[in-house]
C-alpha cells in the first residue's frame, strides 16, 4: 500500500538550524550551550486531494532562543528566522511564514536566562512512503 505521511518537521527545522546554530527539538537537554534555538511544534493543519495524493501540512512551529543576554536572545532568533526562511526547500520544506515576532517570555527552568520566541508556520509536502 502507498501511503503519504508527515513529516517530523521538528527534526526538519532543527536540521536547517543546525547547519548555522545551535538547535535543539525538545526536551531540551539537561546541559546545553548558549546561545539556543528550541524547536517546538504543538500541531497544525493538512490539506489534501480528493485521491490522498499530494498532501500538505502547515505546521505550527515554535522556536525559543535562550541566551545569557536579552540583546543575544533577540539576534540569534532572527537570525534562525532568516535561516529557516532561506532553508525553503530543504529538508521537506517548501514554505515559511511568520506568524508571531519576538515576544519575550521567561525560561521556566532556567529565569536567570533571556528568552525571545518566533511563531512560523512551516509548510511542507508529505512523503510517500510504501507499507
Amino acid at each position: 500500500m502507498i501511503i503519504y505521511k508527515s513529516i517530523d518537521i521538528e527534526e526538519a527545522v532543527k536540521d536547517c538550524l543546525a547547519e548555522h546554530l545551535t538547535a535543539y527539538c525538545r526536551p531540551l537537554p539537561a546541559e546545553y550551550d548558549l546561545p539556543n534555538i528550541l524547536v517546538q511544534s504543538p500541531g497544525g493543519t493538512s490539506e489534501s486531494t480528493n485521491t490522498g495524493k499530494g498532501k500538505i501540512d502547515a505546521f505550527t512551529v515554535t522556536l525559543d532562543a535562550r541566551a545569557e543576554i536579552e540583546a543575544d536572545a533577540l539576534d540569534y532568533l532572527r537570525t534562525a528566522v532568516a535561516v529557516l526562511q532561506a532553508s525553503i526547500g530543504q529538508h521537506g520544506i517548501s514554505m515559511v511564514d511568520v506568524n508571531s515576532l519576538y515576544s519575550w517570555g521567561t525560561d521556566p527552568v532556567r529565569p536567570d536566562l533571556a528568552m525571545c520566541s518566533a511563531t512560523c508556520i512551516v509548510t511542507a509536502h508529505r512523503i510517500k512512503t510504501t507499507i
